[in-house]
């Protein structure tokens, strides 16, 4: 089983978000979660029936129109719960209510409360450095698993555990799969990066998957560029101490989404 929290609001990205979180896996259980803003920082100090009552009117609101949204969804993801409302920072609220519950992926549809992709992963990392945890959070911009999939991995936890979620990833496996084999903090070797791709290799092998391999030395960051023209998700793993992680150096197109672990290592 599967187990999903979606970051969800009322756009047209959280519908694709939970209508892709249920075709993931033959097994998944899809628990959305809504963060709203209370309206009670804009009343002022003192006006306590005002304020309570203010941000009972407002949750009324939001759990309205998100279960709106839910129920239409119910139609084709029948695998989806009854949402959680919750209130304060979006980003902040769904990091934190994932990490203090048993799941194994964050989801979310981008662009996200106005954020991008790089503008988002920047938030979830420095949540998981302040909170001294992983993260495996999954971008979605569309759901189009026939286009291929790029995974870099550089022999760390993060890597591998973005490797392992990926093929739980069924609908992802039967298209072309590409692994590059990257460089490791402190060693760039050729060695190295080949040591990471034949580990890569290894965890895809398990599961009968085939995929083809280069380490970065071979390709260059151009040639995977060029490789992620025609692919629709990046794997990637992105560590808690990285101030310049991988995605860095790519710009994912308007159709494309991404994997990232964010690890501790």
């Amino acid at each position: 089983m599967l187990n999903i929290v979606v970051s969800v609001d009322t756009s047209h990205q959280a519908k694709i978000a939970l209508e892709a979180a249920d075709r993931l896996s033959s097994q998944v259980r899809v628990q959305p979660v809504y963060v709203y803003d209370s309206p009670s920082r804009d009343i002022e100090f003192g006006a306590g029936w005002a304020r309570h009552s203010w941000e009972k009117e407002t949750c009324q609101q939001a759990q309205v129109r998100i279960e709106n949204l839910v129920l239409t969804q119910r139609d084709h993801c029948l695998d989806i719960k009854d949402p959680v409302l919750l209130k304060g920072d979006p980003v902040t609220k769904s990091a934190e209510f994932f990490m203090q519950n048993q799941f194994d992926l964050l989801v979310v549809g981008v662009p996200f409360r106005n954020l991008d992709s790089v503008q988002l992963i920047h938030r979830f990392q420095t949540l998981a450095r302040k909170k001294k945890k992983g993260l495996p959070l999954l971008i979605l911009r569309q759901f189009k698993p026939t286009g291929g999939t790029i995974i870099l991995t550089d022999g760390g936890e993060a890597a591998e555990k973005a490797l392992g979620l990926f093929l739980r990833f069924i609908p992802f496996l039967s298209a072309e799969i590409i692994l590059v084999g990257l460089e490791r903090a402190g060693d760039p070797s050729k060695e190295i990066q080949l040591l990471n791709l034949e580990r890569g290799r290894a965890i895809l092998k398990e599961k009968e998957v085939r995929a083809q391999g280069y380490t970065i030395s071979e390709l260059g960051y151009d040639g995977i560029k060029k490789k992620l023209e025609t692919a629709d998700l990046l794997v990637c793993p992105v560590l808690l101490k990285d101030e310049q992680f991988n995605l860095s150096k790519f710009t994912l197109s308007k159709n494309q989404s991404g994997l990232f672990c964010i690890g501790q290592e």
